[in-house]
């Protein structure tokens, strides 16, 4: 066991710099947010920022280096597989981290720092209650990694490296999915001869309830429950109503929740259509569900298909729709009824949108397949890494 102190032979913070050029150099710059979860670093989101020669030459990344967040989400790391097109260097709230060749395997290291055990570890180490900060060097000195020999920091590493390939290849599959419904529709109506207003094909729109959850109850849905154009049923809360209000805010099949507040504007107005299948596996059976006061209900005629509406939500024109109809107020946009109500809607016959509704099933149904497999992919992975630190590959 060695001290990533020890391990880590450079530990160079970056520089924020200034505007473009304003000084000496050019580069372009790694903020902490473009080190995504999953070890991806986001090279085409890298603003160009102006840096003094001494600041460039010692915040500069090149291939074979580790990059780390030590600031909002602290312990993110990526790995830097090839020399960057352009010159690029680490910010403020990011580490770059380099290791000796010739005694320990970057790639060894750039695994081991995405284990859940470094992110145990490094726990105490982030302070701040408002903005988190990681204190770096008293982290790496009390923090050890186990350290093979070379040849076998290698074997590890590429065993590691192979199981990584699979769950970037399944998420790649599963990105294409998610841009496929768009793709249809845009292929199917990119031609609609004309609009017509949401509040033609919408029977009624309705607020959800503003009482509090408790133990008892029924299961109610929440923003945090409509993510990615579908029902979220990780964390379901349970809110008590009196009859009537039941009555009210009970959830149909096909009727579709809309986010009416967040703090993003690309957040809100975002949708999900409800579904039977879709909260199944909640474990709340025989029990209607209704819906929080943070979300809208629309409940569509029979002469549109519900498929249809999200679809075109969810293209350009859609979003844009949204975003021009929200209004915001003490930093939170929000978006109305009467809003929701005035967006214009491509029109479509009814066969046409039935079709794609099929398509649409046939995409999420290969969406559901690809995920599954995905879980279980992060999953063999997870119990690699933690095989792979205890020398029991």
């Amino acid at each position: 066991m060695s001290s990533l102190s020890d391990v880590l032979t450079t530990r160079s913070a970056g520089y924020w710099g200034v505007e473009a050029g304003g000084a000496e150099v050019d580069a372009k710059a790694i903020r902490n947010g473009d080190v995504g979860t999953s070890g991806e670093l986001r090279w085409r989101a890298l603003p160009w920022r102006g840096y003094t020669a001494r600041e460039f030459t010692k915040a500069r990344v090149h291939a074979g280096d580790i990059v780390l967040t030590t600031s909002g989400n602290c312990g993110n790391v990526a790995y830097v597989g090839i020399e960057p097109e352009d010159p690029t260097v680490a910010t403020n709230f990011v580490r770059v981290l380099r290791t000796d060749p010739t005694v320990t395997d970057s790639r060894y290291v750039f695994h081991f720092l995405r284990t859940p055990t470094f992110a145990s570890a490094i726990a105490p180490f982030v302070r701040g209650a408002t903005i988190k900060n990681l204190a770096v060097e008293s982290a790496f000195a009390a923090i050890n990694i186990p350290l093979p020999p070379l040849s076998e920091q290698r074997r590890v590493a590429a065993i590691l490296d192979h199981a990584e390939a699979i769950c970037t290849k399944r998420r790649q599959v599963l990105a294409h999915l998610d841009s496929l419904t768009g793709a249809v529709f845009q292929e199917m109506f990119r031609d609609a001869p004309g609009t017509t207003p949401m509040s033609a094909v919408v029977e009624e729109f309705r607020y959800g309830t503003s009482n509090k959850s408790g133990d008892s109850g029924y299961p109610a849905l929440r923003i945090p429950n409509v993510v990615g154009g579908a029902i979220d049923t990780d964390e379901i809360k349970t809110v008590l109503v009196e009859p009537a209000e039941l009555r009210r805010l009970t959830l149909r099949e096909g009727d579709l929740l809309f986010v009416r507040t967040n703090g993003n504007q690309d957040n809100v107005g975002r949708s999900a259509i409800f579904s039977e299948a879709a909260v199944k596996s909640a474990g709340f059976e025989d029990l209607p569900w209704i819906y929080a006061s943070y979300l809208i209900r629309a409940r569509l005629s029979d002469e549109i298909e519900p498929q249809f509406v999200a679809g075109y939500l969810a293209t350009p024109a859609g979003r844009e729709q949204l975003r021009e109809r929200s209004k915001t107020s003490a930093g939170q946009y929000n978006i109305n009824t009467e809003a929701l109500g005035s967006i214009r809607l491509p029109t479509a016959p009814p066969a046409a949108q039935q079709e794609f509704a099929s398509r649409v099933d046939v995409i999420e149904e290969k969406r559901k397949q690809v995920s599954a497999a995905g879980s279980a992919d992060a999953e063999l992975f997870a119990s690699l890494q933690s095989h792979a630190f205890r020398g029991e590959l």
